[in-house]
């Protein structure tokens, strides 16, 4: 075959879009990896319910100064080399405001302050496992079916019964999870837990 500029520029197209096929896959394998860090993060949340016992309010309040310092200095631009680590793990619209550990912390640590402690527990539960498993998935109704089911499935666990109660609990579980202004790291413990015993 004679090698000709039509034909470099051949060569040259196909490249540059396998090059493109590749380049997007790689996107969404990054984009993988990140959602299934955060949800490991987010179910990471079940150990601070054993860390509280050994610390009890004292636990809970030392968090909530210390995370609040931390997205101070965070969000004021001090020490960013140290918070580029975490940024693998945030929202590009968390940059500049609040990030969902920062809600996360504090929406677990009030639960757990003014709640009763097994009210606070199950709020953690579902946060850490029905949220946690269901931002696996694209908003969508999937997203909500599996927040819906594993958060039935903790409510009867700890319950140890199965009825129409905890259906309907689900549901507007489900329903707070899926506010579109609020966020839901912060809601939901607090939702869950106001709800636990009614």
């Amino acid at each position: 075959m004679r090698w000709t500029s039509a034909t470099a520029d051949l060569l040259l197209e196909l490249f540059l879009s396998e090059y493109t096929i590749l380049e997007g896959f790689a996107e969404k394998a990054l984009g993988v990896k990140r959602r299934i860090a955060r949800r490991l993060f987010h179910v990471s949340g079940l150990f601070l319910y054993p860390l509280s016992q050994a610390g009890g309010p004292f636990f809970w309040w030392g968090l909530l100064f210390g995370v609040s310092v931390l997205e101070f200095l965070r969000l004021s631009g001090r020490f960013s080399r140290f918070f580029d680590y975490f940024q693998p793990l945030m929202r590009p619209e968390e940059k500049r405001r609040p990030s969902g550990t920062f809600w996360y912390i504090w929406g677990v640590g009030l639960s757990f302050l003014l709640l009763p402690e097994r009210a606070a527990f199950s709020g953690l539960l579902v946060l850490a496992l029905a949220d946690g498993l269901a931002g696996l998935f694209e908003r969508g109704r999937l997203h909500s079916l599996v927040f819906f089911g594993v958060s039935l499935g903790v409510a009867h666990f700890l319950k140890g019964t199965f009825s129409w109660e905890l259906i309907l609990k689900a549901g507007l579980w489900t329903l707070v999870e899926g506010l579109p202004r609020a966020n839901d790291n912060f809601t939901l413990p607090l939702a869950v837990g106001l709800t636990w015993e009614l």
